[in-house]
């Protein structure tokens, strides 16, 4: 199966006309087909798979609203930023003011290739490309 890309073309002026690659989107899965799909080829049931994945999500949340930095070995890591604005003294920092939103950010876990030292990611590997 390969990855499907569309070309698009840029409509602003800084960028006359010049065209780049998209990724075709071709659906979305959850929870439910998944836990199916592990069921299938695993001694789990689906029930057994979408508890636990819900229990890990519950846990994600309370860990990452601790501060932590949750790393799921071979998936990636998840943590919480900010977005604030900037004031010219501590003082006149507030909260509620200055922070914009909170943002969950991932990195995709990944190994680093011995022969020259680039970063391959785990989701990445193996990806075939088409056009259309």
């Amino acid at each position: 199966m390969a990855l499907t890309i569309r070309l698009l073309q840029h409509k602003a002026k800084d960028f006359n006309g010049k065209w780049y690659g998209r990724v075709v989107k071709t659906g979305e899965v959850h929870t439910k087909e998944l836990a199916e799909t592990i069921s299938k080829n695993t001694t789990l049931t689906r029930a057994d798979v979408e508890a636990t994945v819900l229990a890990l999500v519950e846990e994600m949340k309370y860990r990452l609203q601790s501060g932590d930095t949750v790393v799921l070995d071979g998936f990636g890591r998840f943590h919480l930023t900010v977005q604030s604005d900037m004031v010219e003294h501590p003082e006149d920092f507030n909260l509620k003011k200055h922070i914009r939103r909170i943002l969950c950010k991932f990195t995709p876990a990944a190994t680093r290739n011995q022969l020259d030292r680039h970063l391959e990611r785990n989701f990445i590997e193996g990806v075939e490309l088409q056009r259309i």
